[in-house]
């Protein structure tokens, strides 16, 4: 049978699914058969010219009606969410490892080969992880399309904890050094499989929000660790404990995945499951008929058929297929703009800045930057299905570049009397060190609020076939960015003074949004394969805002059809 004889055609009766609805629904289920109707009203509306629904049209309006059957509206399973939760520790340890090293570097002192540490130590060390990263970026998607999302996560937990007990138990330079360059493959691969394995399980109308709960475990992760930081402050050879209690989560993690954590449907379809992806589902979207739940998996099935294709002909369709490489290069560049921005200049030597500029407890100050970090990360978790990824960048970065621009100022003004280098030991006024504080603080929140965020979204913008390869690229283009910034932020400081760091922090920062407003279409609402389609013929950066008007006027109608319906 073709695709087009397969295919939802106009003159094609009613859906089995409606029909034994029809029979099946007692008074108590009015609802759900009115949103049954409504679905397959939405479904003849999509059928193109020629007479067949588009499947990307098809599993956009089966997905929204997974997650709307029986009033569901747009809230999400309880098991959506624990696995979500599950999922999201590799973000918390993602963030807990790049946030340790701050602390960690003004409190080990002598104790790695009896010698203070250097900046070129420093920056050896912190950019260890990041070059494990790199490397772990490239190989994971493969890793991940070959066993699984989630025993890929098993993986990266078991990395985390090598590395952890390796620089606890550290008395020299370079054994911290190795254990961070193994940590380094267990951040990198996490960064990467949990966004896109929360994507891959989430409906389209919720699927930002919940990718965003990993940056929130990042920045969570971050925060706790300025915290043992802090409380170790004091305490003989405390950064060992600081490093050691990143083991812990990842256990949690470990036994979540094996008791509870189901693998992605998507990736089940694909390794011919369809009966754990079936369960996968169900448990996913626990109102949605059996009938709508086959639909789904059926879409699912005829996108991965056309795509189920050898590796190096998924590795050959990044670089020939044009809008695969569109891809490539908007999730490269924005998750290369997150880095070049110098938000993890302070992530990782924040303590080191603050001890410099005169302040008495530098990792509790560290805390403020790590905690607005944090909070701010929650206003994209309300509102960007809402307003949408493109109007978070746009409405943000002007914002982190004016913050880096005041920072940049405020040092100027404050390292006259040490022209214009940190001279630690020397007493800055109060008043300006508190101003350099407030504008960080500044910078950090309009950050976490669009670049710390939105970038994560990269796995929207590829198909199935090639999503795990493009995500390797872009991740491995962000750690990248990441080691440019780690290994050269302390040395460019005394370069070209605290000052012209930060200034050339938001001259590299204006490009990007330059780039942002012509190039990034909008993905918000728009389901996987729809947002695939967007980069056909060019960016559309109109067509994709298009687009999701049209969606938003047609769920606004379906809602008052519902609301009419309940009060007749």
């Amino acid at each position: 049978m073709s695709d087009r004889d397969s295919a939802i055609t106009p003159t094609e009766e009613k859906p089995r699914s409606i029909e034994s609805d029809d029979k099946k629904l007692s008074d108590d289920g009015k609802h759900e058969l009115n949103h049954l109707d409504q679905l397959h009203v939405a479904t003849r509306s999509v059928v193109s010219t020629e007479g067949v629904i588009d499947a990307a049209e098809l599993d956009r309006v089966l997905d929204e009606a997974a997650i709307e059957a029986a009033g569901q509206g747009e809230s999400n399973s309880l098991y959506l969410w624990g696995l979500t939760f599950f999922a999201t520790i590799g973000g918390l340890l993602f963030g807990y490892d790049t946030g340790a090293i701050s602390t960690v570097l003004v409190q080990v002192g002598t104790d790695l080969d009896g010698q203070p540490l250097t900046d070129g130590n420093k920056e050896f060390i912190t950019s260890a992880l990041t070059v494990g990263a790199i490397i772990s970026a490239l190989g994971a998607g493969i890793v991940a399309d070959k066993i699984g999302r989630k025993w890929t996560l098993v993986i990266c937990d078991i990395l985390f904890i090598v590395g952890a007990v390796v620089q606890a138990a550290a008395h020299e330079k370079w054994t911290v050094i190795g254990g961070r360059f193994v940590m380094g493959f267990g951040v990198g691969a996490a960064a990467q499989i949990v966004p896109v394995y929360i994507q891959e399980l989430a409906p389209a109308r919720a699927r930002g929000r919940l990718t965003c709960l990993n940056s929130i475990a990042v920045t969570g992760g971050q925060v706790i660790a300025y915290a043992i930081g802090a409380a170790f402050n004091n305490v003989s050879s405390g950064w060992r404990w600081i490093i050691a209690l990143g083991a812990f989560p990842p256990i949690v993690q470990i036994v979540g995945i094996h008791f509870f954590m189901s693998e992605s449907p998507r990736y089940l379809v694909k390794q011919n499951k369809d009966a754990e992806a079936t369960r996968a589902l169900a448990r996913i979207y626990p109102l949605a008929t059996p009938e709508q739940i086959d639909a789904k998996v059926g879409v699912l099935k005829k996108h991965i058929q056309t795509e189920n294709t050898p590796l190096s002909h998924r590795i050959a369709k990044v670089w020939t297929d044009v809008p695969t490489r569109r891809a490539v290069f908007l999730t490269s560049m924005t998750l290369v703009a997150q880095q070049l921005c110098g938000f993890n200049s302070l992530m990782y030597f924040s303590s080191s800045l603050f001890k410099s500029a005169g302040l008495k407890n530098p990792t509790a100050t560290g805390l403020v930057i790590s905690g607005a970090n944090f909070i701010f990360t929650f206003i994209p978790l309300k509102y960007i299905d809402r307003f949408g990824r493109r109007r978070f960048l746009l409405a943000t970065m002007p914002c982190v570049i004016i913050f880096l621009i005041c920072t940049a100022g405020i040092f100027h003004k404050m390292l006259e009397p040490t022209n214009q280098h940190l001279t630690e030991g020397y007493p800055y006024p109060t008043s300006q060190t508190s101003a350099m504080l407030v504008f960080m603080v500044f910078y950090v929140a309009s950050y976490a609020t669009g670049l710390g965020n939105v970038p994560w979204q990269q796995g929207e913008f590829f198909s199935t076939e090639t999503r795990m390869i493009g995500t390797s690229i872009s991740t491995a283009a962000n750690w990248s960015g990441n080691l440019v910034v780690s290994s050269t932020f302390l040395s460019l400081m005394n370069a070209i003074t605290p000052s012209g760091a930060f200034g050339f922090f938001a001259g590299l920062t204006f490009v990007f949004l330059v780039l942002i407003y012509f190039l990034y279409p909008e993905t918000a609402l728009l389901s996987l394969e729809e947002v695939r389609t967007t980069l056909d013929g060019g960016f559309n950066v109109k067509k994709s805002l298009k687009v999701r008007k049209e969606k938003i006027a047609l769920w606004k109608s379906q809602k008052e059809a519902a609301r009419a319906e309940t009060s007749a």
